[in-house]
């Protein structure tokens, strides 16, 4: 189970997080640093992990692949769970799979994995927008923001998609839910993948 191995891994926690990896000059078009951005998106994600309570509201990270999105859900993940709270923390291809077996071949496994995606305290949806896309994931997606939304159960949603490139691939109605009822953090700077790579 990627949920286990992650919340397992002993390097995912917020004191591990480098702001090195992230240029600190100034982008000529907004006069901000990817550094500066990142460090207000780390504060945001640690004070919400150390002071989650259940009903904490909801973030959506954006931005390009090896900024640290997954990085950072984890760190979350591993908080809220070290607290006593249950985390629900799949990929979005996983989650959808899961959510597809129960819809076409119900059975005890899959009635257990919906109740814990319905009822769990902190739900965390990795990479949202890599599965494939359909009429299915559409339906699936909104109807789970929509019931935890109204159930008031915090939800960490990350993607490579922004607002614009949600509403089109999925619908207005999840865009509208996102832009609305989550604190989007973006994410920027360069693959940290490849900066590793070039021996950073």
């Amino acid at each position: 189970e990627k949920e286990v191995a992650l919340l397992a891994n002993d390097d995912q926690h917020f004191g591990a997080f480098r702001l090195d990896y992230y240029s600190d000059r100034p982008d000529p078009k907004t006069g901000i640093s990817p550094r500066a951005i990142m460090s207000r998106g780390y504060d945001i994600c640690r004070e919400y992990a150390e002071n989650f309570s259940g009903n904490s509201g909801n973030l959506l990270f954006n931005g390009g692949t090896g900024l640290g999105k997954t990085f950072l859900s984890a760190c979350i993940a591993r908080e809220v769970a070290a607290k006593g709270y249950s985390v629900a923390y799949e990929t979005a291809a996983h989650l959808f799979s899961k959510m597809e077996k129960h819809r076409f071949h119900p059975d005890e496994n899959t009635a257990q994995d919906m109740k814990r995606l319905n009822e769990c305290d902190l739900l965390i949806i990795d990479d949202l927008g890599t599965e494939l896309p359909g009429q299915f994931v559409t339906a699936a997606l909104y109807t789970l923001v929509n019931d935890r939304l109204l159930a008031g159960k915090s939800m960490v949603i990350s993607t490579n998609l922004n607002i614009r490139e949600i509403r089109e691939r999925y619908s207005p109605q999840i865009g509208s839910r996102l832009s609305g009822n989550f604190e989007q953090i973006a994410f920027v700077g360069e693959d940290i993948r490849v900066l590793k790579n070039r021996g950073y």
